[in-house]
């Protein structure tokens, strides 16, 4: 998805409100700043910082392992997959055919049906290089449900098998699919489902209280690789 930022709307509130930091001036970064080199390592999401002409000035280590991912079966992979140089060059034809403007790119890349990044692209200026640098936010998708879900589990003191069941069903799993996973009946999966709400529920005020949605709806088929990630917890029932 292209989005145009309200540069207008921006300038706007800046003339409104007086002593309020320059707009331009917090789009500025320092990579050699170690302050930020330590942010940005220890970022969950993976950033990617890129020149024009497609130098990678930074990569975190997420993002350096999703690079892996997305070139992994590919008998040629260059350093920069084809989809990252697709979305720079699409973003700088846009900055070209729109002088003035500032847009960004939402988008999603799907490996495989178990697979799927996001990816947030936009410019932004380099104290350190002293010009524009293409910046990519690349977020794992099924990561991301895997740490909210062992969160809760956490929160809700949720026993192994529990844990197990609210991963899937994070993944948004059918009672019937969790089932077939975990190798359990599903009335099983239906009595675990209840001690996890039950747990959630106790701790919980009355106004918090609230039925989970899955975190990808539309996924009916889950994720093999929440799959085998659940290789670290216990199997018992």
């Amino acid at each position: 998805m292209f989005t145009r930022i309200p540069v207008e709307k921006l300038i706007q509130e800046q003339e409104q409100g007086k002593g309020q930091p320059d707009s331009v001036e917090q789009n500025l970064i320092n990579l050699q700043d170690p302050t930020v080199q330590e942010v940005l390592t220890q970022l969950t999401d993976g950033v990617l910082v890129i020149t024009s002409d497609r130098k990678i000035v930074y990569a975190n280590e997420c993002a350096c392992r999703i690079l892996r991912q997305v070139n992994q079966d590919r008998e040629h992979s260059e350093l920069l997959p084809k989809e990252i140089i697709y979305f720079c060059d699409s973003l700088a034809d846009i900055r070209h055919q729109f002088p003035g403007q500032h847009w960004f790119i939402n988008t999603k890349i799907c490996i495989n049906s178990s697979t799927t990044f996001r990816v947030h692209v936009r410019y932004m200026k380099l104290h350190t290089l002293g010009k524009d640098c293409i910046v990519l936010v690349l977020k794992d998708h099924y990561q991301l449900i895997k740490s909210i879900a062992q969160e809760e589990a956490r929160k809700y003191n949720l026993t192994d098998r529990e844990t197990e069941i609210w991963l899937l069903q994070r993944a948004n799993y059918t009672y019937k699919q969790i089932a077939s996973e975990l190798l359990i009946a599903p009335n099983t999966v239906k009595k675990h489902l209840q001690n996890i709400h039950l747990k959630q529920k106790e701790s919980m005020s009355p106004l918090q209280v609230l039925i989970p949605q899955p975190l990808l709806p539309g996924w009916e088929k889950g994720s093999r690789a929440i799959s085998k990630s659940l290789s670290q917890f216990g199997r018992g029932i």
